[in-house]
């Protein structure tokens, strides 16, 4: 079956709205006065884009992924152009057309996140058409999820609304970088504690840094909040310094966990942290890096080297939801609360089902569909349209 379409959409679904985005978040922008306050103040790109796939008998194939514009345009006016015509049975041969020929100019970021569109789209095409659930084509729920279901931890800025909800840990968004010296540090601490009491001493708790931190200030605020009994720490220094990362790898306490991966673009990017042994926590985004056929070959990675992985933004991603399901034997999944409503909840159809700090696996061979009012922005499916392009 030959692929007629391929089509990217830039669409808002309201992430500068939430109030991860704005309220005090450190990034790697904290350092400049004027962008300190609030992430949405200077963040890439920030509509989602919906990347749809046709063939010639009218089935689609869904994705959505991050970028904005600049995602959409390189779908749109690369990506597309090399696919279309392409028969749709060898996922792999067509991963790697879109990688190699995005190679002389980029191979992480954008980039990699428009071909993670349309190879999430490329698998939910197979999928339907092969008249399977993604989990069932991937091999179906693995022994330990038999129950229908995976254990979830929450990503919050109101850690009070989620104490008592069964998540299996909190994570937090670190408010203050180096740049605000050691008031902020102590406001970081003071944060933290705030977790612990709201989780107990039994509930695991995790401070995300998003990278705006550097290897000094990350062990001295470890030493600081010693008693906290931290799980992890996540993403603290950017991710182009391994001798930072060795450093507090080497000096930080052992019982304390470093989680790395949410900006790895490819499997070459994660064999970096493999190799090096500085990742206790493997958090590639399955929209970002590379997508289903990417996460597969770094989930056999991390597997053999003993680490394990938790997908990033799991459970606003059926497609990650599937994966951890088939290919994890124990595998634990993200959820980041938007607030109470928020459309990035339902991107790809109904928000993820949560009961008792479990969330349910999708299993339903209708696959992928945006919501109606995103897909009346792409043109109609006519069975048997000629290719595109070709």
């Amino acid at each position: 079956m030959k692929i007629v379409s391929i089509e990217a959409r830039a669409i808002d679904r309201g992430f500068q709205k939430q109030v991860l985005q704005t309220s005090r978040v450190a990034s790697p922008m904290s350092r400049f006065p004027r962008f300190g306050e609030k992430r949405s103040s200077w963040m890439w790109p920030t509509k989602k884009v919906f990347v749809r796939v046709v063939t010639e008998d009218g089935t689609t194939g869904w994705s959505c992924t991050n970028g904005g514009e600049i995602v959409a345009m390189i779908v749109n006016d690369h990506l597309s152009r090399l696919l279309v015509g392409e028969q749709i049975g060898d996922i792999a041969s067509l991963w790697d057309q879109m990688f190699f020929s995005l190679l002389p100019c980029d191979r992480s970021g954008f980039s990699m996140m428009a071909v993670s569109g349309v190879d999430i789209a490329l698998w939910d095409l197979a999928a339907k058409t092969q008249g399977q659930s993604l989990v069932g084509m991937l091999g179906g729920t693995a022994q330990s999820t038999l129950s229908g279901t995976l254990p979830v931890y929450v990503t919050t800025p109101q850690p009070e609304v989620h104490g008592a909800a069964g998540w299996r840990g909190l994570k937090a968004a670190a408010p203050f970088g180096p740049e605000t010296g050691q008031t902020g540090l102590q406001a970081n601490v003071d944060y933290m504690r705030k977790f612990r009491d709201v989780a107990g001493p039994d509930v695991p708790i995790m401070i995300d840094a998003f990278m705006a931190w550097d290897a000094d200030y990350t062990l001295r605020f470890l030493d600081a909040a010693h008693d906290l009994n931290l799980h992890w720490i996540e993403d603290p220094i950017p991710p182009y310094d391994i001798e930072g990362m060795k450093r507090i790898k080497s000096e930080m306490d052992p019982s304390v966990s470093l989680a790395l991966g949410n900006f790895a673009f490819s499997r070459w990017d994660c064999a970096d942290l493999l190799r090096e042994k500085l990742v206790d926590v493997l958090q590639p985004d399955v929209a970002w890096a590379g997508g289903i056929s990417e996460t597969l070959r770094i989930l056999d990675m991390a597997d053999a080297a003993n680490v394990p992985v938790i997908l990033h933004n799991t459970c606003e991603q059926p497609w990650a939801l599937a994966l951890a399901a088939a290919r994890q034997a124990d595998a634990l999944v993200e959820f980041v609360d938007r607030g109470a409503e928020s459309q990035l909840y339902g991107l790809m159809g109904a928000p993820a089902v949560f009961s008792q700090g479990r969330v349910t696996i999708p299993n339903d061979i209708a696959g992928n569909r945006p919501q109606p009012d995103v897909e009346d922005q792409f043109a109609p499916v006519i069975a048997g349209a000629h290719m595109e392009g070709r």
